[in-house]
């Protein structure tokens, strides 16, 4: 932990010092002549007094995580003939790997494809899944399939066009098992399962961090069960019981289809990325859930985040020959990260003193009165005594109120 942008209990070090090096003038009280003794030696210049709000901050070094862990694993036994290299970031509609020579087909859901789907199978959430996604994907632009948990002809159609597409040597409409990898959302391969490797059914062939969590806007019902309107737009909250807080409008799914019920028609992601750091149990309350935070990521970019989690469990780490107990941390960036790194280490910062409209001068306009205390010079006005503030790189404040924003002072050149 660093210390404060300014503390105060450092500025009067900090004058110190200045006087030390000539940055402030000294003037000394005469009963005959009220002229500064060697300020005619001196060369000046005006700058304007400044408003701004100051902040003082605590400094903590926590690590940005992209997300959860995850995998994709295969649903049939088999030889793997193809996969995505390390690195690589999967979105759905990916072939990810093939098995036998059979792609397998990324789509976003939380139920795994734990079997063949056909017209002949029972209804399920997984076919749910599997006509959501082919229709965001456009497989059916003539609004021929409904989307529910039924696997119909019109489904059968539709697995056929995205078979077709796949390009499939003989496409039945008919979903093979293992022919899915349903992932939470757009994730990064981490360790990918040699190609040529035997794998069976359940067995990891792709280790993942998933990114952030996707799913679908469906066209509500109507209090008579007619297609209810919709008026979000891309960049939106998504205020779902489906979507998890933070969720955003990331795609409008415009087909050409005429709205129906349960129909998809926009994409929405949730970022979950997340910083950690573990905090000392004294220093605990400087972490209260919600807490606005400033996080400086690693490529100097600057986000706001809230204090998401705080564990409930203690535990203890090791520096050397000293034993610290701490309590994990995870705070949650406000909005979607843009930035080029997904994990490494960040600042987060803790506001922990604010004065806003601060009016602002040069700290070398300073003049030392040798009967003790500060005044400055204001253009039109002479010396003026004042009472000081908040240091901030500089600039100090005027913390009474004698000056003005956008009065010029003199400083010495």
């Amino acid at each position: 932990m660093s210390s404060s942008r300014w503390p105060l209990a450092l500025f009067t070090l900090l004058i110190g010092l200045a006087i030390g090096a000539g940055a402030v003038w000294f003037v000394t009280a005469q009963d005959d002549d009220d002229t500064a003794t060697d300020a005619d030696e001196v060369t000046t210049t005006l700058v304007a007094a400044e408003q701004r709000d100051l902040q003082s901050f605590d400094d903590w070094a926590g690590s940005l995580q992209p997300g959860p862990t995850s995998s994709v694993s295969a649903s049939a036994r088999g030889t793997l003939t193809q996969t995505v290299g390390e690195g690589v970031t999967i979105a759905a509609g990916d072939v990810v790997a093939e098995i036998d020579g059979t792609p397998v087909v990324a789509l976003y859901g939380s139920v795994p494809q734990f079997r063949a789907l056909s017209v002949d199978t029972e209804a399920g959430a997984d076919i749910t899944q599997l006509e959501q996604n082919l229709v965001a994907l456009g497989f059916d632009p003539d609004g021929a399939v409904t989307v529910d948990d039924t696997f119909d002809a019109a489904t059968a159609d539709l697995v056929q066009a995205w078979e077709e597409a796949l390009g499939f040597a003989s496409p039945d409409g008919v979903v093979d098992a293992g022919q899915i990898a349903f992932i939470p959302g757009p994730s990064e391969v981490t360790s990918p399962t040699a190609v040529g490797s035997q794998v069976n059914a359940g067995q990891q062939i792709l280790g993942t961090v998933t990114l952030s969590e996707s799913g679908f806007v469906v066209v509500p019902a109507a209090d008579d069960g007619s297609p209810a309107a919709t008026s979000l737009t891309v960049g939106d909250v998504v205020e779902d019981d489906d979507a998890p807080d933070g969720a955003i409008i990331i795609e409008a799914l415009d087909d050409g289809a005429a709205p129906a019920v349960g129909r998809p028609v926009y994409r929405w992601e949730a970022d979950l990325g997340s910083i950690q750091l573990a905090v000392d149990v004294d220093e605990a309350s400087s972490f209260e859930l919600g807490r606005p935070l400033e996080v400086e990521l690693p490529d100097g970019q600057v986000v706001d985040a809230t204090v998401n989690n705080l564990s409930d469990v203690a535990r203890s780490i090791q520096n050397g020959n000293q034993t610290t107990t701490v309590i994990d941390v995870t705070i949650q960036p406000t909005n979607t990260i843009d930035s080029i790194f997904t994990s490494g280490p960040v600042t987060v910062r803790v506001e922990t003193e604010r004065i806003d409209g601060a009016v602002l001068v040069p700290a070398s306009a300073l003049v030392a009165l040798s009967d003790g205390g500060h005044a400055v010079e204001v253009d039109g006005r002479g010396l003026v005594g004042v009472e000081l503030g908040a240091f901030d790189e500089g600039w100090v404040e005027i913390a009474d109120g004698t000056i003005d924003a956008g009065e010029s002072v003199v400083v010495p050149t």
